[in-house]
């Protein structure tokens, strides 16, 4: 039997039918009316790319979430902890730290950091789910302890929600554990997948639903906190 693996993002939801309920819109309700129909339609996948649990699947992929984020655990996951200088961008994602962990703010980290050569390589991560991939040991995931520490650079990875190596011509997009990577015309933004609401990028969009902040660290480069409240569904 395979193991069951976490999913954060089901945190937002007290119940199955909060979950379900969170992909349905006005037009569902309008022209299909059945609760029953309205299920199945939604989990044929026409709302979302995301995989659509089944109760039972809910049921235990959020306990499993549950468990990777009770006290035990969490003291596993204050990096911040480590912190032995004032720079900036340290600070500021330590003051973060925390909040992401407990699933009440979500934050997407943009970095632009210049390489010996002098090209920039750049992109946007999940703070959230890099702290977790850490905590896990997981394969190519960012040592935040020694980010803290100021041993260990913090870098964009072509693993992120998004990487862009300008001398390598390299570009990639992925999915993190809370979001989806989307294009909405030309423009890139991420879908959180608890709420459902879309991150815009550019500061000419409507941007209620985050909070931007520049900040400049000698230590790391230029960064941007992209701060999401993560709200459940009414």
């Amino acid at each position: 039997m395979d193991a069951v693996r976490a999913d954060y993002a089901l945190l937002a939801f007290d119940t199955y039918t909060d979950y379900i309920q969170s992909f349905i819109n006005a037009d569902d309700r309008r022209y299909l009316q059945s609760s029953t129909v309205i299920e199945q339609y939604i989990k044929l996948g026409y709302r979302t790319t995301s995989k659509i649990y089944e109760r039972e699947e809910f049921i235990k992929t959020r306990a499993k979430a549950m468990e990777m984020i009770n006290p035990k655990k969490q003291l596993n996951l204050q990096y911040g902890k480590y912190l032995n200088n004032n720079d900036p961008g340290l600070l500021a994602l330590a003051k973060r730290e925390m909040p992401n962990v407990l699933q009440k703010v979500s934050t997407i980290i943009f970095l632009v950091v210049r390489r010996p050569s002098g090209f920039d390589i750049s992109g946007y991560m999940d703070y959230a789910s890099s702290l977790r991939s850490f905590a896990l040991n997981q394969r190519g995931s960012t040592n935040w302890k020694g980010v803290f520490e100021g041993t260990t650079q913090l870098r964009p990875r072509p693993n992120h929600l998004s990487y862009y190596d300008l001398h390598k011509k390299v570009l990639t997009y992925n999915d993190s554990e809370n979001y989806e990577t989307l294009h909405i015309g030309q423009s890139l933004v991420f879908m959180h997948k608890g709420d459902h609401k879309i991150i815009h990028l550019d500061v000419s969009h409507d941007t209620s639903c985050v909070k931007r902040t520049m900040i400049h660290s000698p230590l790391i480069g230029t960064i941007i906190f992209y701060d999401h409240i993560v709200r459940k569904p009414i």
